[in-house]
């Protein structure tokens, strides 16, 4: 045990070294890398990544997984411009549209929490499920929409601040003290380490894990308003495109991690470390080709690093 503490401390600092390293080599060689609306952008555009971060970390905090957020997000998206197009009143475009990803992942969390199928074969498959139903309503076109709502979210801030920013912000603020604050946070942690236990203690293991994919389902729905207002409409598999950004930044939280446990500002500050890193390679001039191998790669790297020390009991990260 005491080994196992002293590798993962000892990780934790070189994987925040590599990765400050090459953030710092970026500001070098790209230029404009640190200005304000630069940076301002960088942030925008690590909302898509760390809303639905915080709500996979969530549901791997109990022990599961999830991949089928992406095509979620899209159903969502497209249903709801669908029915923005009907004239429907914005208020029941939004009750519906949470609705929906509320109900594909509880319907995910029936599938492995009731009936034990796991939870890679049961996402894979809804992700599957969820990205042809997002094609069969937009008929596999960019649908787009100019809804004053969704105008605003783009292009109206709040002291200098855009509006997804401080979206950004209060998930981060929901979803920290829901996680790190509360009793059910701590329990969450519980059920993840080690499940009998948990239930020896009288925790209610299968409403705790329930719960976490509620929680990702709200960040969806989340997201979802993010992309709407950010792409004035949705495009074909959007959110499947950040698929691999989602994994890296609740792995990357982990990996620094004093812990090696999953975090929600680990989760965030993975999400704008790739958001930065994406943003820096552009102004390079690296293609986006080049970026999303990069990207692949650094996954396999933060992998490898959470499995130095891995054999430590799972412990909530105060």
């Amino acid at each position: 045990m005491e080994n196992a503490l002293r590798i993962t401390k000892f990780k934790s600092y070189i994987t925040f070294g590599i990765f400050s390293s090459v953030i710092i080599y970026l500001i070098i060689v790209s230029p404009g890398f640190l200005r304000f609306d630069n940076l301002m952008n960088v942030i925008v555009s690590a909302t898509f990544v760390a809303i639905p971060a915080m709500g996979l970390g969530t549901i791997m905090l109990s022990g599961s997984f999830d991949l089928s957020f992406v095509g979620i997000i899209g159903v969502v998206s497209v249903t709801s411009i669908r029915m923005v197009h009907a004239e429907i009143p914005i208020p029941v475009v939004l009750i519906t549209a949470l609705a929906i990803a509320l109900g594909f992942e509880l319907a995910n969390a029936f599938l492995i929490i009731k009936l034990k199928i796991h939870p890679w074969l049961t996402t894979i498959s809804t992700m599957l499920a969820a990205l042809g139903l997002e094609k069969a309503i937009s008929k596999a076109y960019f649908l787009t929409t100019s809804h004053s709502f969704f105008q605003t979210i783009r292009f109206e801030s709040f002291i200098g601040v855009p509006l997804p920013v401080w979206i950004l912000g209060l998930s981060f603020l929901m979803m920290y003290l829901l996680v790190h604050k509360t009793a059910f946070g701590m329990h969450l942690y519980a059920v993840g380490g080690n499940e009998v236990a948990a239930r020896k203690a009288g925790l209610k293991v299968e409403r705790l894990r329930f719960s976490s994919f509620a929680a990702m389902g709200v960040c969806i729905w989340i997201v979802s308003l993010v992309y709407l207002s950010q792409l004035s409409g949705y495009t074909p598999e959007a959110a499947y495109t950040n698929l691999n950004e989602v994994i890296l930044s609740v792995f990357f939280g982990m990996s620094i991690s004093r812990k090696n446990v999953i975090t929600i500002p680990g989760a965030v500050v993975g999400a704008l470390f790739v958001a930065l890193l994406a943003n820096g390679l552009a102004l390079s001039g690296v293609s986006s080709y080049w970026i999303k191998l990069i990207e692949g790669c650094l996954v396999i790297v933060v992998v490898i690093t959470n499995a130095m020390g891995s054999g430590e009991i799972v412990q909530l990260e105060k």
